[in-house]
């Protein structure tokens, strides 16, 4: 029997389970050369377990994104690395929420509602098993590049830039980069950029663990001479390296010199280096560049030429069935494949796209032949998206059923239609990224669009109201995101507008309301103070009792920082009586929060009180917990005050050393504040589930909670909560680290935040605590 088996044969092959996700397409890679070192490093970065996140930097044109896609594609086991997951942000719509979300689909990861909790989700799924992910493009997501028409930027290499434009335009995309350099992270991240993000450098300057930073470099002469070979250039090796020198071995000028040199039609030496080499030769290397980006442009024909600059004025790539309606010619297929022959063109063949570099874009808008023809190619794109957009938002779902709307936004602005452009924001734009989908960063994107003197200058809008609306909007936005100070100066101008041009009172009072809470949180408690007041005497003038009884509320937020206690509770009672009269629930509810924190500040700052004081505070929150189910029950459920109330409920809790019903509460806290993205919340609660995590006896997660609360207190500008963090951080530091030098930085910097403007506009437990903490330090 076991002779008629005959001899043994191997077994099938294991299936491999491999699972690549590629969120976009890179195009025309038949002409890679060459890299050696350059691939070599990436498979060193790719099997060591040191370095998380490899960074791959250079300005544009040095190949960033060709390489790391002939990598990619290429030299990556899949056997090792059976999930994959390519991106690339110069996409249309193809911002940071959109990767989160496409990301955790193709995981099989379910999608929640929140950005914030997609965060958390992605990251514990890289940290569960192995991820290779590639974020091509990363500058898009920075302040410097964060622009709508980041496509049409240059960057230039001289350039002085501030290190805050080096920051994330979102603060939940530097959550997501600070969760990469974590403990257990699996995965790995391959980021491009042009800019390395400042969220990656700790306050000396220096990469977080787990980071690494490689800057590319050009072609070495031996990869010039190979590739201009296999492009069948003419040449011996040491005049190649004789006309590439010139150029600094500059990748994209390389590729636009060899399709000068096989393409134009003017030069008698066709596929000749020696038709290249009478060239106009300028000192500056990047003159050089630019010159023969130049003469790539100026060996079209007319009509190509033309073509070029129209299809610059898209977004992003574009389709190749839009490029034939658009621009309907027998000759557009012979003008497509001349542009990709000169490297002026990429196309992607699975998915039929064709894109531009964005040098070759920049240079292409630029030189359209007058300004007239420009706007004359954006209103026939309009044109194109009005057709295709559906008439009302009733079918919107997904952000990227705004698509077709955010097209024609683009195109209005560029053809000069500020006006215009405005009102369809408005009519079509705002509610849905607000209310319904919460995009406050692709809104902060499309406003910023408006403000093309810069956002300290008024929108180019002939409407006084519509700019004052452009301004509201973007600061709202800037608010919600976790970026106050540009919060604050946005509203600033918005009520300039309301009190002395559209004299609109009733909007005037609304605005120093709205301002004042985002200066609270700064520390500019006096100038909150006076917003408020004025708000109030204009509230009682035009008899907007609603909007008076939220000034009262605001103003004892005020008075609660500055430990001026009686007034506070003055200001909360004059508030809750208001608020009584004409039954506003959730109104009231809000009121008995503020009155919890008043009397938890109140515990701290008498300590022999603290029990009474902590006691009063729970009662007063659990009222305010009824309050915000009777209106959940009865009109609408607001999120936002749960947060609070759970926040402060924990806190109290764990104040009356109740751990058990401080954890149920602050983990509730967090778990909501994430759903929602309630980043001026967040570390408020994360500091407290450190003190709790402090008296629990678990020292290093107590520590790396607070640390993650002190980023964000840093990044948005937090002043109040940045000053409980440092005094935490240098309890800790003190206490468990022995470290005297660290705990003094820590409480002067706690001194200095909660210093404000100044007694009495000081934030006074804090500072007073720092004194006590310093003087505590010099006996030590």
């Amino acid at each position: 029997m076991l002779e008629a088996l005959g001899s043994p044969v191997n077994p099938p092959p294991i299936p491999v389970d491999i699972r690549w996700f590629f969120g976009h397409r890179y195009g025309d890679i038949e002409n890679f050369t060459g890299r050696v070192k350059e691939l070599e490093m990436l498979d060193e970065w790719l099997s060591n377990d040191k370095d998380n996140l490899l960074i791959l930097r250079a300005l544009g044109g040095f190949g960033k994104s060709i390489l790391t896609w002939q990598w990619f594609n290429n030299n990556v086991d899949k056997t090792k690395w059976q999930t994959a997951v390519w991106w690339s942000f110069y996409e249309k719509e193809s911002g940071f929420e959109s990767f989160l979300a496409e990301t955790l689909k193709h995981l099989g990861v379910e999608v929640k509602e929140s950005a914030r909790q997609q965060v958390n989700d992605l990251l514990e799924a890289m940290r569960g098993t192995n991820i290779l992910i590639v974020l091509d493009g990363f500058e898009r997501l920075l302040r410097q590049y964060g622009r709508m028409d980041a496509a049409l930027q240059s960057d230039d290499e001289d350039a002085d830039i501030d290190p805050s434009q080096r920051d994330c335009s979102s603060p939940l995309t530097e959550t997501f980069l600070r969760g990469l350099s974590g403990a257990g992270m699996k995965s790995k991240v391959l980021m491009t950029t042009r800019l390395c993000p400042r969220a990656l450098e700790s306050a000396d300057g220096k990469l977080l663990k787990g980071c690494r930073d490689e800057s590319l470099s050009a072609f070495s002469p031996e990869d010039a001479v190979t590739y201009f070979h296999n492009e069948g250039i003419q040449a011996t090796r040491a005049e190649i390296v004789e006309v590439c020198a010139t150029y600094g071995y500059h990748p994209l000028s390389l590729s636009l010199l060899v399709g000068l040199i096989n393409e134009d039609h003017r030069f008698a030496q066709r596929g000749d280096i020696a038709a290249v080499k009478n060239l106009e030769i300028f000192e500056d290397v990047r003159a050089r560049r630019h010159h023969v980006l130049e003469r790539a442009y100026e060996s079209l024909a007319p009509e190509r030429m033309d073509l070029l600059s129209k299809i610059s004025c898209f977004r992003g790539s574009m389709e190749y069935a839009v490029l034939k309606k658009v621009f309907p010619s027998p000759d557009l297929d012979k003008a497509l494949l001349d542009l990709r022959k000169r490297g002026l063109l990429q196309y992607a063949g699975e998915t039929g796209r064709y894109d531009m570099h964005p040098i070759v874009r920049h240079y292409a808008y630029d030189h359209f032949t007058n300004e007239k023809r420009r706007k004359e190619a954006h209103v026939q794109l309009a044109m194109h998206f009005v057709d295709v957009m559906p008439v009302t938002n009733k079918n919107v779902k997904t952000l990227e059923d705004l698509t077709p709307v955010i097209e024609l936004y683009h195109h209005m602005l560029r053809a000069g239609n500020l006006d215009e452009a405005v009102k369809l924001f408005y009519d079509r734009i705002n509610k849905p990224t607000y209310y319904q989908f919460g995009a406050y960063q692709l809104r902060i994107e499309l406003l910023r669009a408006l403000f093309i003197d810069g956002e300290d200058k008024l929108p180019r809008l002939k409407d006084e109201s519509a700019q004052a609306f452009t301004l509201n909007a973007l600061g709202a936005a800037y608010g919600m995101s976790g970026q106050p100070y540009y919060s604050v100066k946005l509203r600033e101008m918005t009520n300039d507008i309301y009190e002395n041009k559209t004299k609109n009172k009733e909007h005037l009072a609304i605005g120093l309301g709205n301002v004042a809470g985002q200066q609270l949180v700064i520390g500019a408690l006096s100038d909150a103070e006076r917003n408020l007041r004025r708000a109030m005497d204009l509230c009682r003038e035009i008899d907007n009792k609603f909007e008076e009884a939220s000034d009262h509320s605001h103003l004892s937020r005020v008075f609660i920082t500055c430990g001026l206690w009686n007034e506070a509770e003055q200001e909360l009672s004059i508030f809750l009586e208001m608020a009584g009269k004409d039954k506003k629930i959730q109104m009231q509810g809000v009121a008995w929060s503020y009155r919890a924190l008043r009397f938890l500040l109140m515990a701290r700052a008498n300590p022999q009180s603290s029990i009474v004081n902590c006691k009063s505070a729970i009662e007063c929150i659990q009222r305010a917990l009824e309050l915000a189910d009777e209106t959940t029950r009865t009109r609408m459920n607001v999120p936002r005050d749960y947060v609070r109330v759970y926040w402060l409920l924990g806190a109290a809790y764990r104040a009356n050393n109740d751990l058990t019903l401080a954890e149920e509460n602050l983990s509730k806290a967090l778990n909501l504040c994430r759903q929602i993205n309630a980043v001026d919340a967040e570390a408020d609660i994360l500091l407290d589930l450190a003190r709790l995590r402090y008296k629990q006896g678990d020292l290093k997660d107590a520590q790396e909670k607070a640390s993650e609360a002190l980023v964000i207190t840093e990044r948005s500008g937090y002043v109040l909560q940045g000053a409980d963090v440092n005094l935490f951080l240098a309890q800790y530091a003190l206490e468990q680290e022995k470290d005297k030098v660290k705990a003094k930085e820590y409480a002067e910097s706690a001194l200095k935040l909660a210093y404000c403007d100044g007694p009495p506009y000081y934030y006074k437990v804090a500072y007073e605590e720092a004194e006590r903490f310093l003087e505590k330090l010099e006996q030590v």
